[in-house]
């Protein structure tokens, strides 16, 4: 005890030493920096005081007459800010003062504050004044009147000011350290005792370690060899608690990472209960949340093929591969089963991968493989049909053979139709297409495909009604590829719409957008068949008499969404159909 009693006498004398010069060397840089900062404070008052008087007096100084009211509000300036102000000529003559008659005041052109209000827009100096008998600090900024200098406002005040502001703070400075000597004395008595409490400290520290409470950090505040001690104890119950929560964040990563997997991830256990799994695996094997008790692959996992797969990997202990169709979903997983041997018996981990995208996108191609060679056989057959008898009819038959070769230039023309629109709708669908957009004025665009398709409507005996407002605004597009959605829509309504039916054109505003819309009275469409109206190769079959290939409406679709805009079909069989799209108005 005795030593302790020593050591915290000495460590209390050795702080208040310490705090005390270091209070002495802060208040020695305070008071320099209060000294230089009230000066500084004293001389922006002044400037913004004697920018408010030329501002108040300019608009009287060029005038002669005004110079009383000059003097006046020289006067009043002076008696609101308590300071000695005045106003100067550029000429050095003094016009008004608030402390001296300006007759009897010298001239003014050589004082340094006037100079250099003129010069740099801002003068000071500090000089005793024989009339007041005091050192003043002055402040002088020029007048400006309509862009032009025609004087200079000063504003001063006795130093005696500031130096009394400064002796103010240097007082409370001194006040406050001792203050704070005294309170540093109390703490370094207060910081002895408690570098006494050191060792018993740290022994309470290894106890509560040992109870288990990995947060308990002993405070190493004396500055012997007792500090290292308190350091290394806590360096190592800072270890302990990082490995613990080391642990805890891999543990949390690997569930985030199990989480945000697209692959399944189950872990099957030697009992066949489900260990591990994510929401991907029981998003692709359509599994409810499990549950803490019946987790048994077998009756949550109702697949014969997944089953077998994993009774296999566990009795071989080899890697199984395979994929699987699951229903009703119609979903095609690929399945990997890994076994994971370890002391508790054989593990199996099931990597679960969708393959129904992939899947889908196969279908896709051969259907789009297997359209395009339905659409080409029949022309195909056709020319070489007509080929072969046009060998045997050149001579035989000139006018046949023409007949002939007119029907060989129409298939040729409607393969080479179908190509170009196969062209066209991959490149819409890659994305690769760059519209080239100008403003579009869609009335005269409308009217200008009606002029080209109005002859096939005369053709067939169908009316075609055009309707719309009196200004409709223009919208950035590619002339061009609107014009197609147009002419694809426009034509397929007189199509398919029988002799002495009517087709109606009808665009107006609708909030945010421009809508287009292109109602018939044709045959309609079964509803069916509306979801899949713009898929392309997609033909109703009421309408397979037509030689069209189903690619327009897909392209309609295409470019509208090129556009920003939307596409959207309403049909009733045997009443009509209506087309309608939408454009994006700029600035809306």
């Amino acid at each position: 005890m005795r030593f302790y009693h020593t050591l915290r006498w000495r460590t209390a004398i050795a702080f208040t030493l310490l705090i005390v010069l270091s209070l002495g060397i802060v208040s020695l840089y305070l008071i320099s920096y209060v000294r230089q900062t009230a000066f500084h404070d004293l001389e922006e008052e002044l400037k913004k005081e004697a920018l408010l008087l030329a501002n108040t007096v300019a608009p009287y100084l060029s005038s002669p007459a005004d110079l009383p009211r000059v003097q006046e509000l020289t006067a009043g300036h002076g008696a609101i800010v308590d300071a000695r102000v005045t106003v100067i000529a550029l000429d050095g003559l003094v016009v008004a003062d608030n402390w001296e008659p300006p007759a009897l005041m010298e001239d003014h052109s050589q004082r340094p504050e006037f100079l250099g209000a003129l010069a740099s827009g801002l003068g000071k100096s500090t000089r005793l004044s024989m009339y007041a008998n005091q050192h003043l600090l002055y402040i002088a900024v020029p007048v400006v009147f309509e862009a032009a200098t025609i004087g200079v406002a000063r504003v001063a005040v006795p130093t005696a000011v500031a130096q009394a502001r400064i002796n103010r703070i240097i007082a409370t400075v001194a006040a406050s350290g001792m203050v704070v000597a005294l309170m540093s004395v109390a703490l370094a008595f207060y910081v002895a005792h408690r570098t006494s409490r050191s060792v018993r400290a740290v022994t309470e520290g290894a106890r509560r370690l040992a109870q288990g409470d990995l947060e308990h950090r002993v405070e190493a505040v004396s500055m012997d060899e007792t500090q290292e001690l308190a350091r290394a104890f806590n360096t190592m119950a800072t270890s302990l608690r990082d490995m613990v929560r080391n642990l805890s964040d891999e543990h949390s990563k690997l569930s985030a990472v199990l989480d945000t997997m697209a692959d399944g991830v189950m872990v099957i256990g030697p009992q066949d209960n489900v260990e591990l799994s994510n929401q991907a695996a029981q998003w692709l094997l359509g599994l409810p949340p499990l549950s803490s008790t019946e987790n048994s692959f077998m009756s949550l996992v109702r697949d014969h093929e997944l089953q077998q797969l994993v009774s296999a990997c566990q009795h071989t202990g080899e890697q199984q591969r395979g994929e699987v169709e699951l229903l009703p979903h119609r979903r095609y997983l690929s399945a990997i089963a890994t076994p994971l041997p370890d002391e508790g018996g054989d593990r199996v981990l099931l990597v679960i991968h969708d393959l129904t995208r992939i899947r889908q996108v196969e279908t896709t191609r051969r259907e789009f493989v297997s359209n395009v060679s339905h659409e080409l056989r029949t022309p195909l057959a056709s020319v070489k049909a007509m080929a072969e008898t046009l060998e045997d009819m050149v001579t035989a038959d000139p006018v046949a053979a023409r007949d002939f070769l007119g029907r060989i230039n129409r298939e040729v023309d409607w393969m080479t139709e179908l190509v170009n629109d196969l062209l066209e709708l991959a490149r819409l669908e890659s994305g690769q297409t760059v519209l080239r957009l100008a403003p579009v004025d869609m009335k005269t665009l409308i009217e200008e495909t009606l002029s080209i398709l109005q002859p096939v409507a005369l053709a067939k005996q169908v009316t075609i009604e055009w309707q719309a407002v009196d200004s409709l605004p223009s919208i950035p597009g590619e002339r061009s590829r609107l014009r197609q959605v147009l002419i694809n829509l426009i034509d397929n309504a007189i199509k398919f719409t029988p002799a002495h039916g009517r087709v109606t054109i009808t665009a107006d505003r609708q909030g945010n957008s421009l809508r287009v819309i292109i109602a018939d009275t044709g045959i309609g469409i079964p509803k069916e068949h509306l979801p899949h109206i713009y898929e392309r190769f997609y033909k109703v079959d009421r309408s397979r008499r037509d030689r069209g290939a189903g690619l327009g409406l897909a392209i309609v679709k295409h470019i509208v969404q090129a556009h920003g805009g939307q596409v959207a079909v309403e049909s009733q069989e045997g009443r009509g159909s209506t087309f309608s799209f939408t454009l994006p108005i700029p600035g809306q």
